[in-house]
């Protein structure tokens, strides 16, 4: 699914509206009309083994954040997406879970979280989490892209392509002075993935010639080879018709 999980203070920064302290061992931290304070250093350290890629590190250190602060919506988030990267669903989604109920204004909490209900099996709690996700942020491709997926996996192939289309739309950023027709920044990969979910919601609709158009656009226009579960599903539609010349 979605590959938008980056650790880093930046993030952290952004989304959780850290504020310095005079003390240099707490920090205080903003989550919505609340204003607590959390471990510093062990904060810090936390994020720099998550950077590093010492995962289990990265547990230990946010557990004994959280320990002390179990509030922190942020807190539980970073320590999911470690969970997440290890593909250990069920300690992920419990973060998660804990992240959206703490403060479920952010829609990232709740797409992370749909993500793994997704992953999981769980089609009806994914497709809840993920509206929550695109109430709180409709502007953002992942979110369409993964209630694309679900709406697939519940055979409901109406919205399936209804936010299919609005993730490419969203995501492509059209620009016909460029030799690929897109803008310039636009991660072609990315797009590519966005527009193999399009074509397998076409697929499931029995649109054999528009999969075939998004198919033409990932290999032309992104310039990247067909996913083999794309290529089998083309494959096993009838062929195109041939037009008289």
């Amino acid at each position: 699914m979605a590959n938008h999980k980056k650790f880093g203070l930046a993030v952290a920064l952004a989304v959780c509206g850290l504020i310095g302290t005079a003390c240099s061992s707490t920090r205080t931290v903003k989550q919505g009309n609340e204003e607590f304070t959390i471990l510093e250093a062990k904060y810090l350290e936390a994020l720099s083994l998550a950077d590093d890629g010492k995962h289990f590190e990265a547990i230990q250190a946010w557990k004994e954040v959280l320990a002390d602060e179990p509030r922190w919506a942020m807190g539980h988030f970073n320590l999911g997406q470690i969970y997440d990267k290890l593909n250990l669903m069920p300690e992920a989604m419990e973060q998660y879970e804990q992240a959206a109920k703490l403060d479920g204004e952010q829609g990232i909490y709740h797409l992370n979280l749909g993500t793994v209900y997704l992953r999981s099996g769980l089609s009806k709690q994914a497709l809840d989490a993920l509206k929550k996700a695109a109430e709180k942020d409709p502007y953002n491709h992942l979110v369409h892209y993964n209630l694309a997926g679900t709406y697939l996996v519940l055979a409901d192939h109406d919205n399936c392509l209804i936010h299919a289309d609005i993730a490419v739309d969203l995501y492509s950023r059209p620009e016909s002075k460029n030799e690929s027709g897109l803008a310039e920044g636009v991660d072609r990969d990315m797009l590519a993935k966005l527009l193999a979910r399009q074509a397998e919601c076409h697929v499931a609709r029995g649109e054999a010639e528009k999969a075939r158009q998004c198919a033409d656009r990932i290999t032309r226009q992104c310039r990247v080879e067909l996913p083999r579960r794309l290529a089998d599903m083309l494959d096993s539609l009838p062929p195109a018709e041939k037009t008289e010349e």
